[in-house]
């Protein structure tokens, strides 16, 4: 069975498994491939070390472009903890374990940062925060800074459309559902082409917001 580019297309696969009925059959592999690229030693150990080809194209699991390899490494660190914490599986848990203390030193997750592409971070850690702790104070804080990123026009400032609208969609928060009826309409405009794994996750992250599926 053919590989990963890298791991944006790898978590952008295991998301749309996710979003139809768990990770399935691939779950193993899934999880042999994570774990392959999880760091464990150096300044970075416990993140996740991105491809030559997630360092060259730099986008998230829906899709749109980051500019630095540094945002492109912490979310996509998210992302793979996420899915591991998902699988489950001992191996995974210690992988989780050691993933969760390097990023709880970053700027975004201990100083709630949010400049420049720490805002893509700070969505990113939301997402893993709600894998992981989804009652914890800390999800519903963070979600809250979000209502001062509208551009009053159906997005956020700073922050990438379809990712934080995944995001806040997967939520049991009540002010997450009045950020995803802010954003309804940009949705409105929205046409997720294409059938790409990220294509698919951004059409049914837009139909899920028009349903009110939260």
């Amino acid at each position: 069975m053919a590989r990963w580019r890298g791991l944006v297309d790898a978590v952008a696969e295991a998301n749309e498994r996710l979003l139809a009925d768990g990770l399935g059959e691939r779950r193993a592999e899934m999880v042999r491939f994570l774990l392959e690229r999880q760091i464990v030693v150096g300044r970075d150990a416990g993140l996740f070390e991105p491809t030559p080809a997630d360092d060259a194209d730099r986008r998230l699991p829906t899709g749109e472009r980051l500019r630095t390899k540094l945002a492109t490494r912490h979310i996509l660190s998210h992302e793979a903890t996420r899915i591991l914490h998902v699988a489950g599986g001992e191996e995974s848990a210690a992988a989780v374990g050691r993933a969760r203390r390097r990023i709880a030193a970053s700027c975004y997750a201990a100083q709630h940062c949010m400049i420049g592409e720490c805002a893509a971070s700070y969505v990113g850690y939301i997402r893993l925060l709600n894998a992981l702790d989804p009652t914890g104070p800390d999800l519903a804080l963070r979600v809250r800074a979000l209502h001062g990123r509208r551009d009053g026009r159906g997005r956020w400032t700073g922050l990438p459309f379809y990712y934080t609208l995944c995001v806040l969609s997967e939520l049991r928060l009540a002010t997450a559902a009045e950020e995803v009826r802010y954003a309804l309409g940009a949705t409105r405009v929205e046409r997720p082409e294409g059938d790409s794994p990220q294509a698919r996750v951004r059409r049914a992250v837009v139909q899920r917001a028009a349903l009110g599926r939260i």
